[in-house]
């Protein structure tokens, strides 16, 4: 007699996939979309690029890394906040208040921030450093 042996997904994936489920550890990363959908910012950063930005959800909260490098020799100011949005794109959260950063020349900063609430689903970074060039943006701030 031929006796099929189970599967591994099976026998041994799909129970460990469960267990994973079941004490709240992501299976996947939550952010599909592209990292410049989820950011706004006041003018093009010149000196400072977004170049990383993970997003997972734990324990029912987005828990949110971005990587900012400064390309520049010179130390460059950055302020941001977060806007925590539900699935629909409605605030689900007071305005926050600007966070300064100094990021030293040549160096990467790591912005680590875990959402308020679990109604926030989706956010939006919002970025403004002084030294941005505002004249081809489509910002409502404009040279003073």
């Amino acid at each position: 007699m031929n006796y099929l042996k189970p599967s591994f997904a099976k026998t041994r994936f799909l129970p460990m996939a469960s267990l994973l489920l079941a004490l709240g550890l992501p299976a996947a990363p939550v952010m599909a979309d592209s990292m410049a959908s989820k950011l706004e910012q006041l003018g093009e950063m010149t000196y400072l690029k977004i170049t990383d930005m993970r997003v997972v959800q734990r324990n029912g909260l987005l828990n949110i890394q971005v990587e900012v490098t400064n390309t520049s020799d010179t130390n460059e100011r950055l302020f941001y906040r977060f806007k925590w949005l539900d699935s629909t794109g409605f605030s689900v959260w007071d305005e926050e208040p600007w966070k300064p950063v100094l990021i030293y020349g040549r160096q990467k900063h790591l912005i680590t921030v875990v959402a308020p609430t679990p109604q926030a689903t989706d956010f939006r970074l919002v970025l403004q450093s002084p030294n941005n060039d505002t004249t081809n943006s489509n910002s409502t701030w404009s040279n003073p």
